[in-house]
């Protein structure tokens, strides 16, 4: 529409000018994402090259525990596979018989009970525990503990190729950085929660969501192992679910714990991982687990 005092010349002029100033805001724009895409491109090109062209090494690991945090790491330029694998109640099986010559064992230590035989080279995390490898297991599920482990496994792999340091480094950060988001989401969600803690492992990663965690001493659970102390358990797990506490169990707890467990409205049976998992993710999925399962008790 021409304005009083505006000839239809001036119009046109000023259309021609709001269009080209459009023009080169677009233009502009694409030139910032096409900027944008050749630094990526050369940032991470040579880790994408790598990954399709390159394979560093086939690692064989040492638990299944071991396995996952490698194969992190690791990222694609590393197979990895795992010589055991979790059932249903957390005990280890033999899960790859079969493996190329040349490949590497990464163990936690030079004393686990399963290691395959006939691998020449060999690489361990630690070369002994501070306690007992049942208590250590536990250290898996400690966020505090876990980027230790995983810069463990980047020394082990470096050493393999020491030239893929900083992509081994990057993963390591990104795991770090995945880790810290699974504890905030645990915090968020399930801080003040009042849970009775009968896990065989997990005691590390429910204190650190800031739940209000109660675990009955040690003497007990060498009791349940042994199939005995039921009446204990029982007034334990009544008590609990009378103070509107979830009680909590996982793959590893005693028998007599996963039995009573499984038949109490305010239990819940919390699983081993599977060998396609990503560890970060896991302990996510547990936190979500336990947050769904407070919110269902009646």
């Amino acid at each position: 529409m021409i304005r009083p005092g505006q000839s239809l010349e001036d119009m046109k002029q000023k259309r021609f000018v709001t269009r080209c100033n459009n023009f080169r805001t677009k233009g502009h724009q694409i030139k910032g994402a096409l900027i944008s895409l050749v630094f990526l491109i050369i940032c991470f090109y040579p880790y994408i090259a790598l990954s399709a062209e390159k394979k560093v090494a086939t690692i064989i690991a040492v638990p299944p525990e071991v396995a996952l945090l490698t194969r992190f790491i690791g990222g694609p330029v590393v197979e990895v596979l795992s010589y055991l694998d979790w059932t249903e109640d957390g005990t280890l099986v033999v899960h790859t018989k079969t493996f190329p010559k040349d490949t590497i064992l990464i163990a936690l230590t030079p004393k686990e009970k399963k290691i395959p035989k006939g691998i020449s080279q060999v690489k361990y995390l630690y070369e002994f525990l501070p306690q007992g490898r049942e208590e250590f297991d536990k250290y898996f599920f400690d966020p505090a503990s876990l980027s230790f482990m995983a810069s463990r496994v980047l020394i082990a792999l470096t050493e393999l190729d020491p030239s893929m340091y900083d992509y081994f480094q990057r993963r390591l950060a990104e795991f770090q950085s995945r880790l810290d988001s699974v504890v905030n989401v645990g915090r968020e969600i399930l801080s003040g929660v009042s849970m009775l803690d009968l896990s065989g492992r997990m005691e590390f990663l429910l204190k650190a969501s800031s739940a209000r965690v109660k675990r009955p001493p040690q003497e007990w659970f060498d009791l349940w192992e042994k199939g005995e102390g039921s009446e204990e358990l029982v007034k334990c797990m009544e008590r609990a679910k009378s103070q509107n506490t979830l009680v909590v169990a996982d793959a590893w707890s005693p028998k007599i714990i996963k039995d009573e467990v499984s038949n109490l409205s305010c239990g819940i049976l919390l699983p081993a991982p599977k060998l396609d998992d990503m560890w970060t993710s896991y302990l996510h999925d547990l936190y979500l687990a336990l947050w769904n399962r407070f919110k269902a008790v009646p």
